[in-house]
């Protein structure tokens, strides 16, 4: 089945202190493009969250939100630099005494001098990390539900287009016959009012036909469309990343329907070849979306 690049899900996970949310979108991209935002403080949980990305989608540009809250606030120690503190209250004492400076000094000085340093509590790296894997493992579960479901429905346009195109090719195939007959009649013709009563072997004719029912020949390249629709069509029931594949057998699929119009000389044919063209375009903006 068929998977969009296009979707979005959330997920969360709550333990031992820790609330993880999860939040994370995901668009059309050539290749895997993965953007993480995190709080600076929890980047080295950037590691998991494209692991399991990595593992899980195969293309689009995805966009993951983190945002961990710490529900129980841990104690964090406050110390004081003695060193630097005894330099900085000697240095006063010299102002002090070297100066008119008259007013004593007290603990509210000291308050505001750089000498307290916070130190924050250890991190359980291993207990956060687990509650963001199974916060990004339900966002990427509700995010691959929406891919699959455009992307089946992708499918079953696609296949209605695919089987309208099949149609189209039939009835060139069909037809192509009819344009050497057409082609016979009207040299002939011709050739009688060229010639005016002047004998042409038969042969000759028969040659001239047949060259011009080589230069027209579709048949090749009516097979070959043919073996691309049938290709495609595997394709979209495989069930794998195939995005990237359906766009080169599209690529092939331009390819012989512009040798066909080019060859056939009908006004039916040509039609055809147009009204193919046009819904291969639109399949093909369609593929532009498909994982």
């Amino acid at each position: 089945m068929l998977k969009s690049m296009t979707g979005f899900g959330r997920g969360e996970a709550v333990g031992q202190g820790w609330h993880v949310k999860v939040e994370m979108k995901s668009v059309n991209h050539r290749y895997l493009d993965l953007t993480a935002r995190i709080g600076r403080d929890y980047t080295q949980l950037e590691e998991t969250i494209r692991r399991i990305v990595q593992d899980r989608l195969a293309r689009g540009r995805v966009e993951v939100s983190v945002f961990v809250e710490e529900l129980e606030p841990m104690e964090r120690t406050v110390k004081v630099n003695m060193p630097l503190l005894r330099g900085y209250l000697q240095a006063l004492e010299q102002v002090q005494s070297e100066l008119p400076v008259k007013q004593d000094l007290t603990i509210d000085h000291v308050l505001t001098l750089p000498v307290f340093e916070q130190e924050d509590p250890a991190v359980d790296w291993e207990n956060l990390a687990l509650l963001t894997e199974e916060a990004v493992t339900a966002a990427i579960g509700e995010l691959e539900q929406m891919r699959a479901l455009e992307g089946a429905q992708l499918h079953e346009d696609l296949a209605a287009k695919l089987d309208y195109v099949s149609q189209l090719v039939d009835t060139i195939e069909e037809a192509a016959p009819h344009v050497v007959e057409a082609y016979r009649a009207r040299l002939r013709e011709r050739l009688k009012e060229l010639l005016d009563g002047t004998s042409l072997t038969e042969e000759r004719f028969l040659a001239e036909v047949a060259i011009f029912a080589d230069k027209s020949g579709i048949d090749e390249e009516i097979v070959r469309f043919h073996s691309h629709l049938k290709q495609f069509a595997r394709a979209m029931d495989s069930g794998e990343p195939v995005g990237r594949k359906l766009d080169f057998l599209l690529q092939e699929m331009n390819r012989e329907i512009n040798t066909i119009g080019a060859k056939a000389n009908s006004i039916d044919i040509a039609n055809a070849v147009v009204e193919i063209k046009s819904v291969l375009e639109k399949i093909r903006e369609q593929v532009q979306n498909i994982e």
